[in-house]
């Protein structure tokens, strides 16, 4: 349950376990077939490419979610924004994720960036 007393979405849980940097939380978010894509870098992520990358991120201290805001969400799919610092991502993030049984399967990832600077 969440601070308002109601029962946590899958975002708001994925989110709880990231922002506490608790690998195994995360992780255990994913299906064991899930697929990353990370849109602005042209890669995709799977298996043991994604592990490491989850293991480099969550436990990257600099890495952090700020300004974090669920778009749209259902037991299927889910669209957020939010600013990650870090060497990751480094801006703004838009990530869309499709969910199976409260597990991420598939996951797309793009950084947004700043015109008017």
């Amino acid at each position: 349950t969440n601070k308002k007393g109601t029962v946590m979405t899958n975002m708001e849980k994925l989110q709880a376990a990231w922002d506490a940097k608790d690998l195994s939380g995360v992780k255990g978010m994913f299906t064991d077939d899930a697929v990353m894509l990370l849109l602005h870098e042209n890669k995709t992520l799977t298996g043991e490419d994604l592990n490491n990358k989850l293991t480099a991120m969550v436990l990257d201290e600099e890495t952090i979610s700020s300004d974090f805001r669920i778009v749209y969400e259902n037991d299927e799919c889910a669209v957020t924004y939010e600013k990650i610092a870090g060497p990751f991502f480094g801006g703004q993030v838009s990530i869309v994720q499709l969910w199976r049984d409260g597990q991420i399967y598939h996951m797309e990832v793009s950084t947004i960036k700043d015109t008017a600077e």
